[in-house]
């Protein structure tokens, strides 16, 4: 009997639920996906829903169908035909369409898979109270269309002072062409942009099918300036180009993209020597001027308020005279820990005065902290000089970089003009007619003086530095040594990292080393009482000629040097052909 009325109780359950199910069939909610488009970047899906026979809007969500999680969700509630509401069973509404969107990728991840949208009953709930929700109609019929980009690079070339790209992008299944983006070096974002085109070029049956259409054009020829002196910093540089969609998804990257590069081989630098694809704009017998952006030079020529650090003679495309050094070495053990540098290095600097290709110049111009410019004054008298400094006695020896590579050493009184630190104190006889100097040394600036007057272009006059602007310069020159060391930056501190000198500072001891070399020009001592003297004395003065002289520049002015005339700012520009290979030490 209690068997027999459990059953029962269960059968009445069954019953009762059945009637609910019915009843609520009956204002079950239905609809219908009608398409997909895309709008503003975004995917929308567009269609109908409702509760049979109520007017209050429902909410229906996009869902993913294979994992089941809801893309979007939105109301049921835009504006709907009579036919919608009749089918609703009230056919007095009007507000039973919806549209939900995603974004580009969310689309683009889920292409070929079925659209599918669920509507959330208001009225229909199950045994525990919670709303029931049902698949609207032509669920799964529909699918994500596949209009992501494609297309291919198909070449690079050059074309005279031109880069031409060719190749073919679409988005896939729309019968129109769309753009595309060229960048070098990387992709947008990255990347330098270079120029735009429409893909709109005839295109073969091939190219139609990739894009999933019957036919149209979709092909690109892209041509873009690439002269020399874009090819020093993008010579050889990778092509990557973006199609740009025409729905608005993703502008993706097109086949091909960083596996072609452009014409060319960008500059390079290796030690002292350096590669250049171009030529620079400086004419024959213009100087060259640059600011460096560390070393020695700045600190002293900063504590006189000048601003120019180096000075080279142009030999227009032919390449450049100048007068150089390279860092000097290490010292050995143990004479490393009181004199840290080579003291004959740095008292006969190496190269010295010297005449070297661009690509040796363009190598030694690195690192400068502004553009170099360059000023040529009187034309006529400039040439003289060059032409003359290019005859003037030479010896010919092998770079300290690159065996392979041959310098041209500059002669006074039949030997290597050296570089000497000194002659920022003292240039002694340096810019006149019968020209000697401590240890046949030069700088850059007292260098082209010399040739100067050496040239019948006259004698550039030196000019003297009071003590409180040379007692500036010492310390200055000793701190940024020291600091440089210290710190395992600059021009000195490379050499230095690696010593082990217990009781000794040998970063101070550097730094005296140098700034007595400079001052006094005694090299192979760190007793600072040398450069302290100098410093100290009230009667010490610097007599010498800068970059900044040779330039006319304040506190000079104009009529210094046949540069000194030209006070108009040219910047330094690799715009010419000619590719170079060289080494400035």
């Amino acid at each position: 009997m209690n068997v027999r009325r459990r059953w029962q109780a269960r059968i009445d359950l069954l019953c009762f639920l059945g009637a609910l199910l019915t009843a609520a069939a009956a204002r079950a909610q239905i609809g219908n996906i009608d398409f997909g488009a895309w709008s503003g970047g975004r995917y929308t899906v567009y269609g109908w829903a409702c509760d049979r026979g109520s007017a209050q809007p429902v909410l229906v969500t996009l869902v993913d169908t294979k994992s089941g999680a809801a893309l979007a969700s939105a109301t049921a509630n835009d504006p709907s035909e009579p036919a919608v509401g009749a089918a609703c069973g009230v056919p007095w509404a009007t507000n039973f369409r919806f549209h939900v969107s995603i974004d580009a990728p969310a689309e683009e991840a889920r292409v070929g898979q079925p659209i599918a949208v669920r509507a959330l009953s208001n009225v229909r709930r199950d045994y525990w109270g919670t709303r029931l929700s049902a698949w609207l109609s032509n669920a799964a019929a529909l699918v994500y269309p596949d209009n992501t980009v494609r297309g291919a690079i198909d070449g690079v070339y050059a074309a005279g002072d031109q880069a031409v790209v060719v190749g073919w992008a679409c988005s896939r299944g729309i019968a129109q062409s769309i753009w595309v983006h060229v960048y070098a070096g990387g992709p947008a974002g990255t990347g330098q942009f270079m120029t735009a085109t429409f893909a709109n070029q005839a295109s073969e049956p091939a190219v139609a099918a990739a894009c999933g259409v019957g036919a149209g054009v979709y092909r690109y020829t892209i041509a873009f300036p690439f002269g020399p002196e874009l090819m020093m910093t993008l010579g050889g540089a990778k092509v990557y180009v973006h199609g740009i969609s025409a729905v608005g998804a993703l502008n993706l990257l097109i086949g091909g993209s960083g596996n072609w590069p452009l014409p060319g081989q960008k500059a390079t630098l290796s030690g002292g020597c350096g590669y250049v694809p171009a030529v620079w704009n400086a004419p024959y017998g213009a100087i060259v001027l640059s600011r460096s952006n560390g070393g020695p030079i700045k600190p002293v020529i900063d504590a006189i308020g000048e601003h120019y650090t180096h000075s080279m003679l142009s030999l227009g495309t032919a390449g450049i005279i100048h007068a150089e050094m390279r860092t000097p070495a290490q010292s050995g053990w143990p004479t490393v820990c009181t004199r840290p540098l080579d003291a004959g290095q740095l008292q006969y600097g190496n190269p010295g005065a010297e005449q070297i290709n661009l690509a040796g110049a363009w190598a030694d111009l690195q690192g400068e902290e502004i553009t170099p410019a360059y000023q040529w004054g009187d034309p006529a008298a400039a040439a003289a000089i060059a032409s003359w400094t290019t005859s003037a006695p030479q010896t010919v020896t092998q770079s300290q970089s690159d065996g392979s590579v041959v310098i041209a050493r500059k002669l006074r009184d039949g030997a290597p003009i050296n570089y000497s630190l000194y002659q920022y104190r003292n240039i002694e006889q340096t810019n006149q007619p019968v020209s000697a100097s401590a240890n046949n040394g030069i700088v850059c600036s007292t260098f082209l003086s010399w040739a100067h007057v050496q040239a019948g272009a006259g004698v550039v006059p030196a000019y003297t530095y009071g003590q409180p602007l040379i007692a500036n310069a010492a310390s200055s020159l000793f701190n940024t040594v020291q600091n440089a060391c210290s710190s395992g930056v600059g021009f000195w501190s490379a050499l230095l990292r690696s010593v082990s000198c217990p009781f000794y500072n040998v970063c101070e001891n550097a730094g005296d080393q140098v700034t007595n070399c400079m001052s006094a020009n005694q090299c192979a001592t760190d007793d600072n009482a040398i450069w302290h003297a100098v410093r100290d004395d009230p009667a010490a003065t610097a007599t010498s000629i800068s970059a900044d002289r040779l330039a006319g520049l304040p506190p000079h002015g104009a009529g210094t040097t046949v540069w000194s005339y030209d006070q108009a700012y040219h910047p330094i520009v690799w715009n010419g052909p000619g590719a170079q290979y060289g080494c400035w030490y």
